[in-house]
């Protein structure tokens, strides 16, 4: 388990530790214009009414912020960024699925615990182009720049990056080497503490 104390992120930027490491570094699905399905198990530990972040996407952010009744799921395309509104609060302590399912120029899903929650149609739309995308757990932002940061305590219990054709980054967070989870599929995509 990996559990994230609030101010304390930790990150998914495989190509930023070695650009020739990974031979399919995993932070390059989240692009824009490639396939991608993410898979994050976790439980919040966190019942504060304060705004807080489940993890983002950036350097187009594209995240989802927990607050006292709500949550907002944000996702930026080219053209301007979509705040949706959902139902889902987080409930403490309780194991959570969540799942963004993304198909270039046709949509954005976001399920949770099997359940379709939204699906953002992206025909004639890009979803955040970027060369060199990163995810932030448990933060809204890098704590050096001091601004978006929303910190949260959650225990990660998996992290799965899928393509269409096979898992390229795999994380139960079981094995740890100098504060970076072991990727279980050895491509060396590694998620480590920021």
């Amino acid at each position: 388990m990996l559990s994230i104390k609030k101010g304390y992120p930790w990150i998914f930027w495989p190509s930023s530790i070695c650009d020739t490491l990974p031979v399919n570094p995993g932070n390059k699905l989240l692009s824009g214009d490639k396939y991608f399905k993410l898979t994050l198990e976790y439980i919040l530990r966190d019942s504060s009414d304060e705004q807080k972040t489940l993890f983002t996407i950036v350097p187009r952010f594209t995240g989802l912020d927990l607050y006292k009744n709500k949550s907002v799921l944000t996702v930026t395309c080219e053209d301007k960024a979509d705040y949706i509104d959902i139902n889902y609060i987080g409930i403490e302590n309780e194991k959570t699925k969540l799942v963004i399912e993304h198909s270039p120029e046709v949509f954005f899903n976001l399920f949770i615990n099997d359940n379709l929650i939204h699906s953002l149609d992206l025909k004639g739309r890009s979803f955040g182009k970027s060369d060199s995308p990163h995810l932030i757990l448990g933060a809204g932002n890098f704590p050096k720049n001091e601004f978006n940061l929303n910190y949260l305590d959650v225990d990660f219990l998996e992290f799965k990056l899928e393509d269409e054709t096979q898992v390229v980054s795999h994380h139960k967070f079981e094995e740890f080497i100098f504060d970076k989870s072991v990727d279980l599929t050895d491509n060396c995509n590694f998620i480590h503490k920021l």
